[in-house]
């Protein structure tokens, strides 16, 4: 019994240092944590940020598009096709039947090549082509200029 008591005050000693260090280092782990937190807030600030700016820049393009293609600056099928693009960016958006005629004409041009693809073929099978691509325009003229306005009046930007 002697020995245990005369241990007792350097075991005491040498825990409470064991305890001690051990709470520096749990600080030390918890500031860390923080640090950590700290940074992802940051970076999810910055990520939003550049969310909210691309979504700015994304509805600011469908209405310019929109304008132009009113205004006759834009061809049909070329505003079918980029409009049709950025509205799967908003499903809600992509899903409204107001938007529909511009999806119908965007599912019967995207078959004919665009680009350099386009570049490589005849004349003649270019003329054909913008001969079937004028009528599926003219077909859908009156119907797609009705969802670009209402396209213009849903996005408030």
């Amino acid at each position: 019994m002697n020995k245990i008591l005369e241990y007792q005050i350097p075991l005491f000693i040498f825990l409470g240092a064991v305890v001690f260090a051990l709470a520096i280092y749990l600080g030390f782990l918890f500031t860390k944590l923080k640090q950590q937190k700290n940074d992802q807030d940051d970076l999810q600030k910055k990520f939003d940020e550049k969310l909210k700016e691309q979504d700015y820049y994304f509805k600011d393009s469908l209405v310019t598009l929109a304008r132009a293609t009113l205004s006759g600056q834009c061809d049909l099928s070329e505003c079918c096709i980029r409009v049709r693009k950025i509205l799967e960016y908003y499903p809600e958006l992509e899903a409204n039947k107001d938007f529909g005629p511009i999806i119908t004409m965007y599912e019967q041009i995207k078959i004919f090549p665009t680009h350099q693809e386009r570049l490589d073929q005849s004349k003649q099978e270019i003329f054909e082509q913008d001969k079937k691509r004028f009528e599926i325009e003219n077909d859908f003229r009156e119907s797609v200029h009705n969802s670009l306005e209402k396209l213009i009046q849903h996005i408030k930007i």
